[in-house]
């Protein structure tokens, strides 16, 4: 009874307040609306143009989950929070208005930013015909409401080739596998199963991605056992890396290879956990072009 209480009251608030403030909507009209798209095995964008605003993005990433922002030209919103509402279609008015709550407004390039699920409740509104609208203080005039709007109109023949995309995206995005550690057992450089399922995604990318792509890769022990054991066994597990990368098609030109022993770890070797950090192989990928 209180939560229903409470949303009646925000509800109630966000009415008055759009009575008592000029109101400035930023929205596209039936003629100029339109649902651009980017499409890549890496990265899948589906947008509408705000005239006179900027953007309204959804985004998913290879490796990463579904998200949703507002990306305006300049500021417009105070940081706050901003109402959220669901307007029905306008060629139905049967279908009533929805309050979706309130989201964070941030000081920066993407004042709202929304994860998953809300991304997904979002784009639910738009497919069955609604538009999503943000309602919030502007920054610069005291009485003044900014209304940031959605079309769904020419949205779902779009929302389904996002949706093959996102049906081909990568597991892994660069930023993911350009710094990977393997880590191993006490004194083993065989290649576990799972160690071959990190190696076959960070293959993949490369062979995907159209840019030339080097490997740095460093071997690494604990302090257990003879220094030049050791030194020796780094040599190993660098190299049954290198020769596994070289067996899935890498190019053994774009491959450097080091091992170093004991000699840099990551961690003191004082407990069980932090020699088996140290016993590892480093990855480092340099793409053509990156700084």
């Amino acid at each position: 009874m209180l939560n229903v209480t409470l949303r009646m009251g925000i509800f109630l608030l966000f009415a008055l307040l759009s009575t008592c403030l000029r109101a400035v909507s930023y929205g596209p009209t039936l003629h100029q609306s339109e649902w651009r798209l980017e499409l890549s095995p890496f990265e899948c964008r589906l947008w509408q143009p705000i005239p006179a605003y900027g953007d309204a993005v959804f985004s998913n990433r290879a490796g990463e989950e579904q998200k949703f922002y507002l990306a305006p030209v300049k500021r417009m919103m105070k940081p706050g929070k901003a109402n959220l509402v669901s307007n029905g279609p306008v060629w139905d008015e049967s279908r009533p208005n929805l309050e979706m709550g309130r989201v964070n407004v941030m000081a920066n390039t993407k004042p709202i930013f929304l994860g998953k699920n809300q991304s997904y409740k979002l784009l639910n509104e738009l497919y069955d015909g609604r538009s999503p609208i943000f309602a919030q203080s502007s920054w610069f005039e005291e009485k003044e409401l900014i209304e940031v709007f959605m079309s769904s109109v020419h949205f779902r023949k779009a929302y389904r080739e996002y949706q093959g995309c996102l049906t081909s995206l990568l597991p892994v995005n660069f930023d993911q596998i350009s710094r990977s550690r393997i880590n191993f057992t006490t004194a083993r450089s065989e290649l576990t199963k799972s160690i071959k399922s990190q190696l076959d995604k960070i293959v993949l990318y490369v062979k995907t991605d159209p840019l030339e792509i080097s490997f740095y890769i460093d071997g690494h022990t604990d302090n257990r056992g003879r220094r030049l054991l050791n030194l020796e066994l780094s040599k190993k597990r660098a190299e049954a890396v290198t020769q596994y990368l070289v067996a899935k098609g890498v190019s053994e030109e774009l491959i450097s290879t080091r091992y170093h022993g004991e000699l840099y770890p990551v961690k003191n070797n004082k407990t069980a956990k932090n020699r088996k950090d140290n016993r590892r192989v480093t990855i480092r990928l340099e793409r053509e072009g990156d700084v």
